[in-house]
């Protein structure tokens, strides 16, 4: 990820003049997160002469009204940092496709993929990459002070956590100790429950992995986030509250555990055909065993947020990561 000198000259030559827009924003539960990342990475173009003077910032709050946008503003390239539904889902990606906009992160198909936590475990169970299981809720057909129960035999015991299948930014996603707190949420969603899946709450350490393709095709992974939340998960609070959560960069695991993380993720990110700027978020139970939980395709940019963390543990610039995904949109396919 640590652009050369030429690295850099030639993205900035190659849009020099180019109509880019940063959509940010948008009309999911993660707006408010995509509003600070939008307004970080807007800063760092215009911080480029070669691009201040054809960048936009933009606003996706209606899909009809942003067609009409990027057309009366002649929009050629578009880095997207929408979080959730409609931004990191496909949907926009689709659109894009269609008005033949270039635009950054991942394709209309491989967005959809890895927006859906469920789509994504499968993909990775029918592989061989260790990931924990889990119960959709709508198959749910059992529930007791004990455990709850899927109609395919499998159980799930107390602690146990609750998730939205599409919804990033930990939105959604709660601790359940007992079966009182399981009723309480499930009649909080009651009218959304097939949207939801169980898994087990494994107790252990936290890491998370920024990973990439480079121009050349090469995958490079950033060094390894631990996190160290206050709260009793990592949840929305944590992750968007100064001084909610301790990052470890580098994490502090041994060098056996690391290479293991490494290896796995770069298959997870392979068989998922993901080309861009990917953080995997991995789990590592007591017994050293490593689970890889979800993958995020379009990861926060606010001043909280785990890749510009990793990238400046090793003194990459927020600049020089905005200017690297803005390289990768160029070179791709």
């Amino acid at each position: 990820m640590i652009l050369t000198l030429e690295d850099r000259n030639n993205i900035l030559n190659k849009l020099k003049g180019k109509k880019i827009a940063v959509l940010y924003g948008g009309i999911s539960d993660e707006r408010e997160v995509s509003l600070r990342s939008g307004a970080n990475v807007y800063d760092a173009i215009m911080s480029f002469d070669e691009l201040r003077d054809n960048c936009v910032l933009i606003d996706v709050q209606n899909h009809y009204d942003v067609v009409d946008v990027l057309r009366r503003e002649n929009i050629e390239y578009c880095y997207n940092i929408l979080h959730g539904t409609f931004g990191e889902d496909g949907c926009i990606q689709g659109l894009l496709d269609c008005l033949g906009i270039k635009y950054t992160g991942e394709n209309t198909l491989v967005s959809a993929l890895c927006m859906n936590k469920v789509y994504t475990k499968r993909v990775w169970q029918s592989s061989n990459i260790s990931t924990v299981d889990f119960v959709l809720l709508k198959d749910v057909i059992s529930i007791t002070d004990t455990d709850i129960k899927s109609s395919n035999g499998y159980s799930i015991n107390y602690p146990m956590i609750l998730k939205p299948i599409c919804s990033g930014s930990s939105v959604g996603v709660s601790l359940i100790h007992n079966r009182k707190e399981l009723d309480t949420v499930l009649s909080e969603i009651a009218d959304d429950n097939i949207n939801y899946f169980i898994e087990p709450f494994i107790k252990g350490n936290e890491v998370t992995v920024g990973i990439s393709r480079d121009f050349d095709d090469n995958i490079h992974i950033l060094p390894l986030l631990g996190i160290k939340s206050k709260n009793e998960i990592y949840d929305y609070d944590a992750k968007y509250t100064p001084g909610k959560t301790d990052l470890e960069v580098p994490a502090k695991v041994s060098s056996e555990i690391e290479n293991r993380i490494k290896e796995e993720c770069i298959k997870a990110y392979n068989v998922l055909d993901c080309a861009g700027l990917c953080r995997i978020d991995v789990m590592i139970d007591e017994s050293g065993k490593i689970n890889l939980m979800e993958i995020n395709t379009q990861g926060g940019m606010t001043n909280t947020s785990d890749i510009p963390a990793m990238a400046s543990s090793i003194n990459i610039a927020f600049e020089d990561i905005v200017l690297y995904v803005l390289g990768l949109m160029l070179h791709k396919k």
